[in-house]
């Protein structure tokens, strides 16, 4: 994992607060702890909310430090866990800081990501520490590193509210730096077409892995994509991410969004021939045990927003997240996003001269969403939205490549219910034409901004 800097791209909508807590002078940047030749030592944890963090992820509680790694010892949390030599700060975003360590155990080089503690003191330990765990070690034993997911190795944690860290594998960059800094100095992407394909390629697979077990990540975004030296993309950052009734993704909420898609009740069967053995109502609505479709329409970055979270449905599917794909697939290919609108309204009107407006006919459940409904948003006809040079098919007139205009037009479909799915993505002729995905082999290498390691 790498860490990206939320304030480089604040414009891409991260409506939350960072935090730029560096601690005070002469303590731990981990909560205050002791450092023991600047290796993380976990002490006194009888006395800290730990516990709390256990039971919620049905972890045993136990004491002492495994004599080397084992993937099945993850079943335990441990307390007093392994020894990381910090090496450096490599980023913050909303909901942790990441620092660069050296496993002192297994002497591989890893990212630690201290989860911080926004509103623990009136709801617990913080939920999106808790889902993020959760998620990703059931992700992990299902096999999501070779999937693009990133591997979560570990949880180690200190004696105070702040000591609470997720171990990942470390990345070297995340797309966001990379794409940034290189148009910046040359005005266009660092990647070819062909290597654009080739991450195209392993975010969508990604998602397919995603959306076949019913979770949707809801924060994809450049920042949120690691790329190693190796050509791997690494999809990052699940404090957003949610578990969903198989309605939401086998299905789609036709009845929100007009589509032709509707959602299944208990005992039916989804078009992945999985059995719905639950039924979810409309009204069952909870936080943590997400059981129903019901959810908050805050999420995504700005910039990779879709329009019914715009337009404010609380009702959704794996449609965000194909959104999403569609706005990084296009950023990538140009070197810079594609809608960068400075609020909610700008995004919009950004949308509408990208895309041209939505109507009635290529959206039939447009009318029915909260914004347009209460009158607080207007559509506007084609004729008044000025997108001369903004148009999709402006902007990548020179691409030369139609098989990819009509990907990226399937991804970015006002209507959710018909944007394409990750499958269905993946089967497109886009990746069967010339040029081929790039090997892996072959794909290329930057410097790394961070300080080289000594062991």
């Amino acid at each position: 994992m790498n860490g990206s800097n939320g304030k480089e791209r604040k414009g891409g909508g991260d409506d939350d607060d960072d935090d730029d807590d560096d601690g005070d002078e002469g303590r731990s940047e981990f909560g205050g702890e002791a450092l023991c030749d600047r290796g993380m030592t976990v002490v006194n944890w009888k006395h800290s909310r730990i516990p709390e963090l256990a039971r919620a992820l049905g972890c045993g509680i136990r004491q002492g430090c495994p004599k080397k790694y084992n993937s099945e010892d993850f079943d335990t949390m441990w307390l007093i866990t392994f020894q990381y030599t910090l090496v450096d700060r490599i980023g913050e975003g909303t909901y942790g800081v990441v620092y660069r360590a050296l496993d002192r155990i297994t002497g591989d080089v890893v990212a630690l990501k201290r989860c911080l503690p926004h509103h623990e003191s009136s709801d617990g330990f913080p939920l999106t520490t808790l889902r993020e765990v959760t998620i990703l070690r059931e992700l992990d034993r299902m096999g999501g590193r070779d999937h693009g997911i990133i591997g979560l190795r570990d949880v180690a944690v200190s004696s105070s509210r702040s000591g609470v860290f997720l171990v990942f594998e470390y990345a070297q960059h995340d797309l966001a730096t990379l794409v940034d800094d290189h148009h910046a100095k040359h005005g266009r992407s660092p990647f070819k077409p062909s290597e654009v394909k080739r991450l195209t390629l392993q975010l969508l697979d990604a998602l397919h892995f995603l959306h076949s077990r019913h979770i949707l990540h809801r924060d994809l975004k450049l920042s949120n994509l690691l790329y190693d030296h190796r050509g791997m993309l690494r999809v990052a950052d699940f404090g957003l991410a949610r578990r969903v009734g198989g309605s939401c993704v086998s299905s789609s909420v036709g009845g929100v969004h007009g589509g032709h898609r509707r959602r299944l009740r208990g005992g039916e069967r989804g078009v992945d021939g999985d059995v719905i053995t639950h039924s979810y109502d409309d009204d069952d609505y909870d936080d943590y045990d997400i059981a129903s479709c019901r959810l908050t329409p805050k999420v995504a970055s700005l910039w990779y927003r879709p329009p019914e979270l715009l337009l404010g449905a609380e009702r959704y599917d794996q449609g965000v997240d194909i959104w999403g794909a569609g706005c990084v697939m296009g950023e990538l290919l140009r070197g810079r996003p594609l809608m960068d609108g400075k609020t909610e309204m700008d995004q919009l009107s950004k949308m509408f001269a990208f895309l041209g407006p939505p109507s009635s006919e290529d959206w039939p459940g447009l009318h029915e969403l909260p914004l347009f409904k209460s009158g607080e948003i207007e559509i506007p006809k084609r004729w008044q939205v000025n997108n001369d040079g903004l148009h999709l098919l402006d902007v990548f007139r020179d691409w030369g490549c139609p098989p990819g205009i009509r990907l990226l037009m399937g991804l970015l479909k006002y209507d959710p219910s018909s944007r394409l799915t990750a499958s269905e993505a993946l089967a497109t002729d886009y990746f069967t034409t010339m040029p081929a995905p790039t090997p892996l082999s072959l794909m290329p290498m930057f410097p790394t901004k961070h300080s080289k390691l000594s062991h």
